[in-house]
């Protein structure tokens, strides 16, 4: 199978699970997000430390896990739970004699501040009673929003990209493309809104479009900084042609947190 062929088969399945499980039930997006946050955890740890890892990659996996499961199911104590986790790293680091306080801080942190909170808002979005529509839709546009963005930043960079936007960390990306995949994003957002949703007024869903454009293409930026510095291609080989959870998730983990600040500003 040629990698084009296998990309296109498993970015196929990989938006068919992710789609199908919002559509199913709040429990079962909860599955696929928790496989999120624990493939996601392993693979911020491999990239954050440059030697044989087992040992952090284990801390970063069950901190950032329980930091999901545990707001995700007793939401009602999630403040004290949140400060729990989130000290529990200085904690390991503490009684640890083999890894340095950064290390274990770095590599907890990581996994819960870029892959389990993100994870833990969009269930967040699921249970939201306050979107004018049910929260399992309001996710899969905020998804469709992202891959629009990214298909035309690549499709436009691809035909008329000239000027680098980021070339110490991403050489391939360009200020073309990332242009075209904002227009393309806000205007399919516009007319998406105005013509059949109705869910917000058009303004604050173009808003909301160019905060997922921005904040996205930085998420994309900050695992591709990761990447380079960690001197590998992908952050893992879970999606054969596409990578690592990350590759497939940087975008969304980025702008989620952002798209739930943007939400509560304009309420």
């Amino acid at each position: 199978m040629s990698n084009l062929a296998k990309r296109t088969v498993f970015g196929s399945l990989f938006v068919i699970v992710v789609i199908g499980s919002i559509l199913l039930n709040y429990w079962v997006f909860f599955a696929v997000m928790l496989v999120t946050v624990f493939i996601g955890s392993q693979e911020v740890s491999k990239l954050m430390a440059k030697e044989d890892n087992r040992a952090l990659k284990l801390m970063a996996v069950i901190v950032a896990t329980l930091f999901f499961v545990l707001n995700a199911v007793f939401g009602q104590v999630s403040n004290i739970i949140q400060v729990v986790m989130i000290l529990t790293p200085i904690l390991i680091a503490l009684f640890s004699k083999k890894y340095s306080f950064e290390k274990i801080t770095v590599s907890c942190w990581t996994a819960i501040f870029f892959v389990a909170l993100p994870c833990l808002l969009l269930m967040e979005f699921y249970k939201a009673t306050a979107l004018c529509f049910e929260g399992r839709y309001f996710i899969i546009i905020l998804f469709c929003l992202i891959w629009i963005n990214d298909i035309f930043a690549y499709l436009t960079g691809m035909a008329i990209g000239k000027h680098k936007l980021f070339e110490r960390i991403s050489p391939k990306k360009t200020i073309e493309g990332s242009l075209g995949g904002l227009v393309m994003t806000i205007l399919t957002a516009f007319l998406v809104n105005h013509y059949w949703l109705h869910v917000m007024s058009d303004w604050k869903m173009m808003g909301m479009a160019m905060v997922v454009v921005v904040f996205g293409s930085l998420g994309d930026l900050c695992e591709s900084m990761m990447k380079r510095q960690a001197g590998v291609k992908d952050s893992g080989n879970v999606i054969p042609g596409h990578g690592g959870i990350l590759d497939r998730f940087d975008a969304t983990f980025l702008a989620v947190p952002f798209v739930y600040c943007y939400l509560i500003l304009i309420a």
